[in-house]
């Protein structure tokens, strides 16, 4: 984020603020923190207070200064005055004689209590104290920490609320959202307010490490890499297709044979050296050791072992879980003795997600759990009837595994760049509380996406999510309240309108994994739904001052429905009766589209970023704008021509091709080909569509420019699962199958001309050319034919 563009929201509360006090209240039965913007107390501290405790400190003077207008000066207990009222935090003597016995609270737990006039805010070591203080500012005092950008701050001159008797913890021990949104990537500050235990975060007080060597996840390959055995001990890896496969990194290819008694030994091996070598650090740091060593499969699809022993333990517990946990409890059962308090992870994960049926996990490993993205239906909680297989899942591992972490996905992890308007909020509450009935212990949440493909209230998904894994017991509600009137200021009100009408379209209309697969098959995302949504965003807008921060959350959200309204425009345009238009001015929608990102860009982005996407955005509007068509299509009708630009690419259907800048192609953007192997470009040049037509030019036809060129293939009835594909593997092109007219009436209407746009360079298709050997393809049109 540019610092110079960071924005503080301040609520300002008129008059005397008594927060949570009854009518029947007394005096007696209120703490009076401040009057009038003075006060009488100290923040006292313990003489031999800790880095954290010290922070907490600070953080509660610097807040409680800002709220009250009063300065609350900050003493260590030898020093305070006789008499003095305190606010006593940390591992004071106060707090002893109190009864309050903190060596014996969690490292994380918390106790807030009054005692007389004065205020007692503890916890355990290392980070106890430091929620403790957070918790007393956001429950008693009204902060809140909604966002990098927003923190609520009241004002409050008269600051009184009962006295307090608090004792309370987070129900999950490491809390983790992983995001590489740029303009919500969490800072220490904002991390550590919210309560996440984050080991990656270096700037945590007080956090230390949990995980340790050699990583976090996927770590097969780091107790066994290929690199080092596959020549002399390749059964070492799994045998795959009658083949042993390597491993050498995280995405394998291969795994290891888990069945094989070397393989146990070396890895066990191994692990003593990460567990000595971690051990020695901490003690010179003078930090905790780690406490979880993860031997976890390679991110590798199915690729366990096949050999004999390694599938009759599959055969028989009727999962691939079966060697795995045959092979983790042997590993277990070798250092339990001598590292009692060392829990051992790995993965429940794709094929080995299903639980064993005999097997039970030993008392010192425990089961991540992943929510497998390709399964469940991201915007229902799990315990909807779509998402039966994976509740069922986690249900079995709950009652099986004697410690339990869960990896769940926040994100589509879509198929196609495109920027959807939808949200996950009505999950989060049901799940988090599903992961903790279940005894989870760790959360990862993994949101990654790209900013510009995102979901709407990402911003709230976050902070509810911190929220919920502290306590899944709470309700949202007043959580999504809170936030709400908080981030969107005035607009509030219309924003939820929005939240709610989504939501209510979602769980009416959403189909199973379409969010992932075919965001543009959705079928709330209709005409309707455009209007509906900017009228609401309309009235949103006329709430907050133009350039607000307010405004400024509001048009994020726009941007969204906005952009999923100039993707989806030419086929919602194509669904019209022949006398219909889109009732909407399309030059308007992309001026608006435009001016919101550069809004975006100016407040949020560092120079780097924004040039980087304000570049695409301009390629974005000019493509929404004018699709430069070839110029033998240009006369035509405009709903005679389907253009499948790059906005309808898939990275990853029909199969792996990269999305690559590129000035000559459509829309300044191509598909390219990811070769998977060196011969990838040495078969002649072919192209194609499922079920029908293919062409191979012979070498003399091949374009010797590096130019692209348009290729005709002929007659096509498009149907379900119809794609145009640009090389002999079929791993690249297009699917054209959102042109399909169900239970059509004119027997033609399925019916197209189909064109391709291809560019190739390189020895294996020009002879004699000294370019690099390549493949692009940056549009696929499909073209109705006269009737006559």
């Amino acid at each position: 984020m540019n610092p110079r563009k960071t924005f503080t929201i301040v609520v300002v509360l008129a008059g005397v603020a008594v927060l949570a006090a009854p009518p029947e209240l007394h005096a007696e039965d209120l703490l009076t923190i401040a009057r009038d913007g003075k006060t009488q107390y100290t923040i006292v501290y313990a003489d031999q207070a800790t880095e954290p405790e010290k922070k907490a400190v600070q953080e509660l003077s610097d807040f409680l200064g800002r709220v009250t207008g009063a300065s609350l000066p900050a003493k260590a207990e030898s020093t305070l005055p006789a008499n003095a009222r305190g606010i006593y935090v940390g591992w004071t003597k106060f707090a002893a004689r109190n009864g309050i016995e903190t060596a014996k609270l969690g490292e994380e737990e918390w106790v807030i209590r009054s005692a007389g006039e004065n205020l007692i805010i503890t916890g355990g070591r290392p980070r106890g104290t430091l929620y403790a203080v957070y918790e007393f500012l956001e429950q008693q005092v009204g902060c809140h920490w909604l966002a990098r950008d927003t923190e609520i701050v009241p004002s409050r001159p008269t600051l009184q609320f009962p006295k307090p008797s608090i004792q309370a913890k987070p129900y999950i021990w490491i809390r983790d959202i992983y995001t590489t949104y740029h303009t919500m990537m969490p800072t220490g500050d904002m991390a550590r307010r919210h309560g996440e235990f984050l080991t990656r975060n270096k700037h945590s007080v007080g956090n230390h490490q949990v995980y340790g060597s050699p990583g976090g996840c996927h770590t097969f390959f780091q107790y066994l890499n290929a690199r080092d055995w596959f020549e002399t001990h390749p059964e070492y890896f799994s045998l795959v297709g009658g083949k042993r496969l390597p491993a050498t990194g995280g995405n394998g290819p291969g795994q290891l044979c888990l069945t094989h008694p070397e393989v146990r030994r070396i890895v066990v091996e191994r692990l003593r050296g990460f567990i000595k070598r971690d051990r020695e650090k901490a003690a010179k740091a003078g930090t905790r050791p780690p406490r979880i060593y993860d031997i976890s499969q390679n991110d590798a699809g199915a690729a366990e072992c096949q050999c004999e022993n390694c599938q009759a333990i599959a055969r028989r517990e009727g999962s691939e879980s079966g060697p795995m946990i045959d092979f983790i409890n042997a590993i277990a059962d070798s250092i339990k003795d001598e590292y009692p308090d060392i829990l051992l992870q790995t993965f429940a994960y794709n094929r080995t997600e299903p639980p064993p049926k005999t097997l039970k996990p030993r008392d010192n490993v425990i089961v991540r759990w992943c929510d497998v993205y390709s399964v469940v239906d991201l915007v229902r909680p799990l315990n909807h009837p779509y998402n039966a297989k994976n509740y069922g899942e986690i249900l079995a591992w709950g009652k099986l595994a004697p410690h339990l972490a869960i990896w769940d996905y926040w994100i589509s992890y879509g198929y196609y760049q495109f920027p959807t308007p939808y949200c996950m909020i009505q999950c989060i509450g049901p799940d988090m509380k599903l992961f903790v009935d279940m005894h989870a212990e760790t959360m990862f949440c993994e949101s990654e996406e790209d900013h510009e493909h995102g979901e709407n209230f990402t911003a709230l998904k976050y902070w509810l999510g911190y929220k919920m894994m502290v306590n899944p017991y709470q309700p949202v509600e007043p959580l999504i309240r809170t936030f709400m009137a908080g981030y969107f200021g005035a607009a509030a009100p219309r924003m939820d309108e929005y939240l709610k009408y989504l939501q209510g379209r979602i769980d009416k209309e959403a189909e199973f994994c379409l969010v992932r697969k075919a965001p543009h098959k959705l079928k709330y995302l209709d005409l309707d739904f455009f209007r509906t949504a900017g009228g609401i965003f309309d009235a949103a807008e006329a709430l907050v001052k133009p350039g607000s921060l307010e405004a400024l959350h509001v048009q994020r959200e726009r941007l969204i429905v906005d952009g999923a309204l100039l993707y989806l425009w030419p086929w919602l345009d194509r669904r019209l009766a022949a006398d219909q238009t889109m009732p909407f001015d399309h030059e308007a929608v992309i001026r608006r589209y435009e001016t919101n990102w550069r809004a975006q860009f100016k407040a949020f982005f560092s120079e780097k970023a924004k040039a980087v996407r304000e570049a695409k955005i301009a390629g974005l509007a000019a493509l929404f704008r004018n699709p430069k068509l070839p110029e033998q299509f240009q006369k035509l009708p405009p709903r005679d021509v389907a253009d499948f630009n790059w906005l309808t690419f898939s990275p990853y259907s029909p199969g792996r091709q990269e999305f690559v800048a590129d000035p000559e192609a459509a829309g300044g953007m191509a598909a390219a080909l990811v070769a998977q192997s060196d011969d990838a470009h040495k078969k002649p040049l072919t192209f194609g569509v499922t079920g029908g037509a293919t062409l191979t030019l012979k070498p003399e036809e091949v374009p010797r420019d590096g130019k692209y060129h348009v290729f005709k293939i002929g007659r096509i009835k498009v149907k379900k699962g119809t794609a145009v594909w640009a090389h002999a593997s079929k791993r690249m092109g297009v699917n054209v199958d959102r042109l399909v007219v169900a239970e059509a009436k004119d027997a033609t209407a399925n019916d197209w001309e189909a064109y391709i746009s291809l560019k190739v360079k390189g020895p294996d298709y020009v002879k004699g050319s000294a370019d690099s050997n390549g493949l692009w393809m940056d549009r696929v049109l499909l073209v109705k034919r006269p009737k006559d």
